[in-house]
């Protein structure tokens, strides 16, 4: 996967964050997000999130947090 293709699932992956309105320190599960991003791209935009400090992976990837970084972010 290309860095620009996973910046791209990245935002992907904040864009749903703000849908839902979540603020830093707010949990989303994966089921969240299926909907709402293809399954190809989700891998990569997680990883991407989580390397750059924006979302914090929980429960082995059950769940996910939004960041005060990725907050700023999105």
């Amino acid at each position: 996967m290309t860095p620009l293709i996973s910046l791209k699932s990245c935002l992907k992956i904040l864009d749903i964050f703000k849908h839902f309105n979540c603020r830093p320190g707010n949990v989303l599960q994966r089921q969240n997000f299926f909907s709402r991003i293809e399954a190809a791209d989700f891998a990569p935009g997680i990883d991407f999130a989580a390397q750059q400090g924006w979302i914090e992976i929980l429960r082995e990837g059950a769940s996910f947090m939004l960041t005060a970084a990725g907050f700023a972010r999105a």
